[in-house]
């Protein structure tokens, strides 16, 4: 073989390496702004869930400090519903069901139906992160259903708490809900909180815990298993 027959071959090498190279280093880039870009959407799922869940809470409470928190509330929804991905990532536009929300913050069913949606996004979601070798992310929807039904519980009890004695409907709804807690959980805690929710709320033929209290008692718990399912995310 002549010089410039290894030369070329030499050079074709190098071409063809350097070639391989940088396709590998940009599908590489592409997969990991996909994956940001994954992330950063279940991040915002989650501050929406978060803040819908509040809104929720708060639409049965007529006091000037709850409506002045849930009308925060809906600033922030407001903000983060801005530039909601939906088209491009191929999710629901969930953002066009807010207004309407928006007006009536009292509507539990409604806000049920929209976090409902919301909760089937983080699941898309959790299937297509775990595909791109994101194994932190499974068991997310599971953790926000928990989640939900604690966050429903808080919702249903301050409706509840408007009444002198819990309503037959309502009291069915949170019995299902305890009872199903009761038997998932081990945490000391929520089991507290449910024994609380029961002799003064649910069960109780006088109500004894006014809607702000519910709230309050159930909030913290609420935050701190939120705050654990961000940090799982890490």
């Amino acid at each position: 073989m002549s010089d410039a027959a290894l030369i070329f071959l030499t050079l074709l090498v190098v071409l063809l390496t350097l070639s391989y190279w940088l396709t590998h280093r940009a599908e590489n880039r592409q997969l990991k702004a996909s994956k940001r870009a994954d992330t950063e959407i279940v991040q915002r799922c989650l501050d929406l869930l978060q803040a819908l869940q509040k809104h929720r809470g708060l639409g049965a409470q007529q006091d000037a400090a709850s409506v002045t928190q849930r009308n925060a509330q809906a600033q922030q929804l407001d903000q983060l519903w801005l530039n909601w991905p939906g088209a491009s990532m191929q999710l629901p536009p969930l953002q066009q069901h807010w207004p309407q929300l928006r007006r009536k913050p009292a509507d539990f069913d409604a806000h049920c139906r929209l976090i409902e949606t919301l909760l089937t996004v983080i699941e898309q979601l959790e299937d297509r992160l775990y595909r791109q070798h994101h194994p932190r992310i499974r068991g997310l929807g599971e953790a926000c259903r928990s989640l939900e039904d604690l966050a429903r519980l808080r919702g249903l009890a301050v409706r509840a708490a408007n009444y002198e004695r819990c309503p037959p409907g309502l009291q069915m709804q949170l019995r299902f809900l305890c009872n199903r807690m009761l038997d998932q959980e081990q945490d000391s805690h929520l089991l507290a909180l449910i024994e609380r929710l029961q002799s003064d709320l649910i069960e109780s033929a006088q109500i004894r815990l006014a809607p702000g209290e519910c709230f309050a008692l159930l909030t913290p718990l609420i935050e701190q298993r939120l705050q654990g399912i961000r940090l799982s995310l890490d």
